[in-house]
């Protein structure tokens, strides 16, 4: 990055942890988000993938806050940023924070994945989330809203940064949400393997808006940056970067989802594309998150 792209800038010193953090985050919670709309609209036929949306969201959020706590440099004192250290077990909530909010929605989120995963580790002795028990209904509608805003809140939080790009467009945390939703179905396609051909086509057509709607959130986002977005585009690495996330992560899991016997059939063609989905995904987070702070390749 050029030394006077930004006459105060200062590198926030972000590291690997951070950004698989931003993608995990993004992952687990449009997983779930995925379950919850097939618990909430869609038939006994998709109960078997939610199942499995069930049983990976808890992991993957765990995953994704061990890489923030480990990034936080003293894992012992991750507990302060959810309670309150002499009125423990008091929680912090201050709503102008982007941090606290997100503590708070990592461990609403947390609870609700763990009660989900609790019910679907019961398998066939489901009781919440059973096809005609409302509060599982209730639970997965809390789920999803807290799974939208663990996916789109990381970009709220770049945005309160004074850093070059961070903090010069508003469309950020759209950005995140659509490529969160994108690769939580992409993860539920490649996990669950053994689900019928119609939740298939279902994930399949959704995860096909989300990538459209993702390019779309792109395009607004770098040209909203101005001239800073320019040097920011065509800058090395990131314009590699960007290249990757448009072709391998948009364009052609596209072109798979409209021509499955490209890939060998649907099944295979779900798996590949989604393959796809998730490396795009995590690429994008490379290239918002580094190339201001000149994380390189």
């Amino acid at each position: 990055m050029p030394p006077d792209f930004n006459p105060s800038y200062q590198v926030p010193n972000w590291g690997w942890w951070i950004v698989l953090y931003f993608f995990f985050g993004g992952v687990t919670g449009g997983v779930y988000f995925a379950a919850a709309w097939l618990d909430l609209f869609g038939d006994l036929r998709d109960r078997a993938a939610m199942r499995v949306g069930h049983l990976i969201a808890f992991p993957l959020i765990l995953l994704s806050a061990l890489f923030l706590i480990v990034d936080l440099g003293q894992p012992l004192r991750f507990w302060h940023m959810i309670f309150q250290s002499e009125r423990f077990p008091e929680p912090i909530f201050k709503p102008y924070s982007p941090m606290s909010l997100g503590s708070g929605i990592l461990f609403i989120f947390g609870v609700v994945s763990f009660l989900s995963f609790v019910d679907a580790a019961l398998g066939r002795s489901s009781l919440l989330h059973s096809p005609r028990n409302p509060i599982g209904k209730i639970v997965s509608v809390l789920g999803a809203l807290a799974g939208l805003a663990l996916a789109g809140y990381t970009g709220a939080l770049l945005n309160v940064n004074n850093e070059p790009v961070w903090g010069d467009s508003p469309w950020l945390s759209a950005l995140f949400l659509f490529s969160g939703i994108s690769t939580g179905i992409a993860a539920l396609l490649l996990l669950a393997r053994r689900i019928a051909s119609t939740t298939i086509e279902k994930l399949s057509e959704a995860d096909n808006y989300m990538v459209l709607f993702e390019l779309i959130t792109l395009v607004v986002f770098l040209a909203s940056l101005g001239a800073v977005g320019t040097r920011f585009i065509f800058g090395t690495p990131t314009i590699v970067l960007f290249a990757i996330v448009v072709v391998i992560g948009v364009l052609v899991p596209l072109a798979i989802h409209w021509r499955p016997g490209l890939a060998g059939g649907l099944r295979s063609a779900s798996v590949l594309s989604a393959v796809l989905v998730l490396i795009g995904g995590f690429v994008l987070r490379w290239a918002v998150l580094a190339a201001p702070q000149g994380l390189g390749l």
